[in-house]
């Protein structure tokens, strides 16, 4: 297993308890698109606890989120388990995913700096070059891109369904095996473009067809795998 950042703390007091949760949120996301949680596997507050360095109040409350999330779900007498991800939700995900990121793709135009998406042109470079990227570096290269352009779109709500479904989809990603690594090269380059001349019926195609490439390239592959 990978290592996992320790949370370093003793409750000292609620007020501290709304961001020692929110650290616990991200790391137990991280193992979950990592991998390192897999559908199935049973998550114990006392285990995870001691894994984490953390007391057992702010995981149980992360649990709490991640279960609201749909991500994991409680057991009579079996504690958390992780859920289980059918195709046919993920492609559910990506159904959705694209009416909103299209649409953040169109508020998004013009609203990145030039600095920014040059950075994020780096970062695909990058990861193209590497023959074997891991799950993380694939996700922090992605949310360059699905990230800034969730926040330029200016609707906090929707930047937060956004980061939302981005999760389970890469969730599903890490337990499947699946990566669909730069399937959407072209799109990624003229969704950028669009979104630097501010072009928003451009973006806004440009994103539907980048999540589209992606779709239809992880699905063929998991039909792959059933033969």
């Amino acid at each position: 297993m990978g290592e996992v950042a320790d949370i370093d703390e003793v409750d000292s007091g609620v007020g501290e308890r709304p961001n020692l949760t929110a650290k616990v949120y991200e790391l137990l996301t991280d193992l979950l698109i990592r991998g390192e949680l897999r559908p199935g596997d049973v998550i114990t507050e006392r285990r995870m606890a001691e894994r984490l360095n953390a007391s057992r109040t702010p995981i149980r409350e992360a649990l709490g989120r991640l279960e609201a999330e749909g991500l994991v779900y409680k057991q009579p007498s079996r504690g958390v388990t992780v859920s289980p991800f059918s195709t046919e939700a993920f492609v559910d995900i990506l159904n959705v995913r694209q009416l909103l990121e299209a649409d953040a793709a169109r508020l998004a135009a013009g609203r990145i700096s030039k600095q920014k998406l040059d950075a994020i042109r780096v970062a695909q470079k990058a990861l193209a070059q590497n023959p074997s990227p891991t799950l993380s570096e694939i996700w922090e290269t992605d949310d360059l891109l699905h990230g800034e352009i969730a926040d330029a779109a200016g609707n906090p709500l929707m930047a937060s369904l956004i980061r939302d479904l981005r999760r389970r989809t890469h969730v599903f990603n890490a337990y499947r095996n699946v990566t669909g690594k730069k399937v959407a090269k072209e799109e990624d380059a003229a969704l950028l473009d669009a979104l630097e001349a501010g072009d928003g019926e451009a973006a806004r195609k440009a994103m539907a067809d980048h999540i589209e490439v992606v779709k239809l390239a992880i699905i063929e592959r998991l039909a792959g795998g059933r033969r």
